[in-house]
C-alpha cells in the first residue's frame, strides 16, 4: 500500500457565486482523479463564510456521480449536529451511491460558535460525538440502531439501507494530539494531523506502535484489511519561482484566514487573530509553498521525519481558482508524488511498518 494524495476542501468563497463555486470544484475533482489522487474530503461548518456548503453529503452525493475511483467523503462530518438514525441511513445511502467508495470522517467539531447555533453546548459535544459514534457504527454493522441513551433518545428500529462496506465506510479522524493519535491507530482509524514544526514525529511515532500492538485485535472500531492511513495536512501552492508561490499563498490565505475568523469577530472574540495567518503557517512548517522541486524536497523530508503514508492537501482555497488550483495539482502529481511515495516505502520499511 503506497503513499496516496488527497484533496481537502472547505468551499471558502471568493469571488463569483456558490452555483459557480460548486462548478469548479466538479471540474476540479475530476480533474485530480485523472491525476491520480485517491481521496477527495470535504469540510463541514455552519454559519460562516468559510463554508458555503454546510451540508457537506450533499457534496459528495453529487460527486459520487461524476467520478468513479476517487474515494470520497467528509473530514469531517461533525457528529453533534446530526439526529444519530437519520445520520446512520444517510451514510448508508451514500456508500450506495459511491458504489463503496466512501470515506466516514467523524468528529465533534471545532467551533463552539457552531455548535451553538445547532443548540449544542460545548462542554457536552465531546460526549455527545462519542454516543453518536457507538450508536451509527453499531448500526451500520448489525442494520438495526438499539441504542439505551444518555444524551441522545433511546433507540430501536432497523436500518432501511445498509452500506456496501463492511461492516461500513472507513473512518477517518483529524487531530493534532498524540494522545488521540493512539486512540485512532488502536482502532484502526485513519488519521490526518500536521507538521507543526516536526510535532508530528512524535505522533507518528505513537500512531504506528499503537497500530501493531493492536492491529490484530477483534474489537477494534475501524477492522480495516492492511495498514490505515496517517496523514499530513496541509496547503500547497507550486508557481514557477518561489517568489510567485508566496505571493499566491498570501493572497490566498489573507482571504481565508478571514472566513475563518468571520464567526468569531462577529461575536467579537479575537482569541484566534494570527493563530491561522500565512506567516505562522510557513514558520511551522504547516504549508508547502515554492517551485515543484522545493516543495519535492520538503515532503520528502516531512515524509521521513514522520513516518507518513498519506498527503491531505489544500490546494484550492480562499481566492485561488480552478486554473492556479489544477496547475498546483499536476505539479504535485508529476513532479512530487514520484518521491514522496518512494520516500514513504523506504521510511515505513526501516520502522518496521507491514506494507499489506
Amino acid at each position: 500500500m503506497s503513499l496516496e494524495l488527497g484533496i481537502f476542501d472547505s468551499f471558502d468563497l471568493a469571488h463569483g457565486s456558490v452555483g459557480e463555486l460548486l462548478d469548479d470544484r466538479f471540474r476540479f475533482a475530476q480533474e485530480v482523479e485523472q491525476l491520480g489522487f485517491a481521496h477527495y474530503h470535504v469540510t463541514e461548518h455552519h454559519g460562516t463564510p468559510l463554508s458555503v456548503v454546510p451540508s457537506p453529503n450533499l457534496f459528495v452525493a453529487a460527486l459520487s456521480r461524476i467520478t468513479s475511483t476517487l474515494r470520497i467523503g467528509t473530514l469531517v462530518n461533525v457528529l453533534p449536529a446530526y439526529e444519530p438514525f437519520r445520520l446512520a441511513e444517510e451514510i448508508a445511502t451514500l456508500d450506495q451511491l459511491s458504489h463503496g467508495r466512501l470515506d466516514f470522517g467523524v468528529g465533534p467539531g471545532v467551533s463552539p460558535l457552531e455548535l451553538g447555533i445547532l443548540g449544542v453546548q460545548g462542554d457536552q459535544a465531546r460526549a455527545i460525538y462519542e454516543e453518536t459514534l457507538t450508536a451509527v457504527t453499531t448500526a451500520l454493522r448489525t442494520g438495526r440502531m438499539k441504542h439505551r441513551g444518555t444524551l441522545l433518545r433511546d433507540y430501536d428500529a432497523a436500518l432501511s439501507v445498509l452500506p456496501v462496506q463492511s461492516p461500513y465506510p472507513q473512518l477517518w479522524y483529524a487531530s493534532g494530539s498524540a494522545a488521540t493519535a493512539e486512540w485512532a491507530a488502536s482502532n484502526g482509524i485513519n488519521f490526518v494531523t500536521r507538521w507543526e514544526n516536526g510535532r508530528v514525529a512524535e505522533v507518528g511515532n505513537t500512531f504506528w506502535t499503537t497500530w501493531e500492538k493492536h492491529r490484530a485485535d477483534e474489537d477494534r472500531l475501524n477492522p480495516i484489511t492492511g495498514r490505515p492511513r496517517l496523514g499530513i495536512s496541509s496547503p500547497v501552492v507550486i508557481a514557477g519561482s518561489r517568489a510567485e508561490a508566496e505571493d499566491v499563498f498570501h493572497r490566498a490565505s489573507d482571504l481565508f484566514q478571514q472566513r475563518i475568523l468571520h464567526l468569531w469577530h462577529e461575536n467579537d472574540d479575537h482569541r484566534l487573530d494570527g493563530v491561522f495567518s500565512a506567516e505562522k503557517l510557513l514558520a511551522k512548517g504547516n504549508a508547502f509553498v515554492g517551485t515543484a522541486d522545493s516543495v519535492r524536497d520538503e515532503i520528502v523530508a516531512q515524509i521521513e521525519a514522520s513516518g507518513i503514508n498519506y498527503l491531505e492537501l489544500s490546494i484550492i482555497f480562499g481566492d485561488i481558482g480552478l486554473a492556479e488550483a489544477t496547475a498546483t495539482a499536476r505539479a504535485v502529481a508529476d513532479h512530487v508524488a514520484p518521491a514522496a511515495r518512494e520516500a514513504a516505502q523506504k521510511t515505513l520499511s526501516l520502522r518496521g511498518v507491514p506494507v499489506a
